[in-house]
């Protein structure tokens, strides 16, 4: 029996716009200047209106051609915390896993190709939905390669869309009836993010393992900018999450702290199973008290040397989706540790009697995190079954050396 995994959550496109000098006298003009105040930030997220309503300027008439010096978009590619995500999970657990993505579409143009993009994975997509009369959501990412001494940064600028229409009344019970619930950057789909409690506790009650992997929460930025991000509804949140996967400057504005350590207390606290703290080329940060992964004390991983040497002999595609893809990563080893739990007792998977193991789904996590960075956008479409995971079986086997 195949592993089902289930997620809602955030899936738009993106327009990679490669090379935009974060330097730059142009694009320093449009730099936030207080949290929340809708400028630009490397690394972080605005919405469109937001810029505008801080710059004065049109982002599409003026601000974007500024910034790219007119050139069109270098690729366009599907795009989303979620989608990304799940999308990476399906090709790294492809014999073992059915993936479903509950979610949205405008009814235009860019729906339509966002549509045949995902028809070209192995997606369930019976129910990605259509909002009538709603533009589809998409991010303009501009990308740095030489920022950070050549780490690369991005900065979002995201067109919310139809995303602000899709109701948690619009996920049907299948939804629950998951081995693995993935909630993916549900902040960019508001209601949904309003409603984060309730569905988490749904889904630990149909018995699934609940796994949340967050994006910019700038809608709470800007209304709070001085206080710590809650999680979705509430903090009751966190008492129905299994694994938290999250980035470093996120985990500190969610948790109102200022260290990771403080940080990673702070979900305990507050009752997350198991945590993965990423940030960017550095260390991941993990930690676990659950009895579905069992005792794992505060650590950390090294990102991988292999991929790290990879780039600085030129082969570089750009840094986007690298965490979405790491989401996807140990979402994926998880069902595939699944999977081998059920051919070995020959019986149906159960969070009761089984006991999974975080540090190999980080493992998987870092390596497709890093895979990541040697193409464009965060979606690597296959043109074979297994074509990922046979590239990223041989990152996975270096890293094995490397720790």
């Amino acid at each position: 029996m195949k592993v089902r995994i289930s997620g809602v959550g955030c899936c738009l496109m993106d327009r990679i716009y490669d090379k935009v000098n974060f330097q730059s006298d142009c694009f320093r003009q449009y730099l936030s200047k207080k949290a929340g105040d809708g400028g630009l930030e490397p690394g972080k997220l605005t919405f469109e209106e937001e810029l505008e309503q801080f710059s004065g300027d049109s982002f599409v008439t003026k601000i974007l051609p500024q910034l790219t010096e007119g050139r069109k978009a270098d690729k366009e590619n599907i795009g989303g915390p979620c989608i990304v995500a799940l999308i990476n999970a399906a090709q790294l657990a492809c014999r073992e896993s059915i993936v479903s993505f509950y979610g949205c579409r405008g009814d235009d143009g860019v729906g339509d190709d966002l549509l045949q993009r995902l028809q070209q994975t192995n997606l369930d997509l019976s129910q990605f939905r259509i909002q009538k009369d709603s533009e589809t959501a998409s991010t303009s990412v501009l990308s740095d390669p030489d920022y950070d001494n050549g780490h690369g940064e991005r900065t979002f600028v995201n067109t919310i869309g139809a995303s602000w229409h899709y109701l948690p009344g619009e996920v049907d019970d299948s939804f629950y009836d998951s081995d693995i619930c993935v909630f993916g950057g549900t902040a960019l789909v508001p209601r949904i993010h309003q409603g984060l409690s309730t569905m988490l506790k749904s889904a630990k009650q149909h018995g699934s393992i609940t796994i949340v992997n967050t994006v910019y929460d700038f809608l709470n930025e800007k209304e709070n900018p001085e206080q710590r991000w809650p999680m979705g509804d509430s903090d009751k949140s966190y008492r129905y999450i299994d694994l938290l996967i999250v980035d470093h400057e996120e985990a500190l504005r969610l948790s109102g702290q200022a260290e990771i350590s403080s940080a990673i207390a702070f979900f305990r606290e507050k009752g997350t199973g198991a945590v993965l703290v990423t940030n960017g080329a550095k260390n991941v940060s993990l930690w676990s008290d659950s009895p579905l992964f069992g005792i794992v004390e505060e650590q950390t991983m090294p990102v991988s040397a292999a991929v790290g040497e990879a780039l600085k002999q030129g082969k570089k595609g750009d840094s986007t989706g690298c965490g979405d893809n790491f989401a996807g990563g140990v979402i994926g080893s998880l069902a595939r540790q699944i999977a081998n739990t059920q051919a070995k007792d020959d019986c149906q998977f159960s969070i009761v009697n089984c006991q999974l193991n975080i540090k190999e789904a980080c493992r998987w996590g870092i390596v497709s995190g890093g895979f990541a960075c040697f193409y464009y956008g965060g979606t690597y479409l296959e043109q074979t079954e297994g074509e990922k995971l046979s590239h990223l079986q041989g990152l996975y086997d270096q890293y094995l050396k490397q720790v």
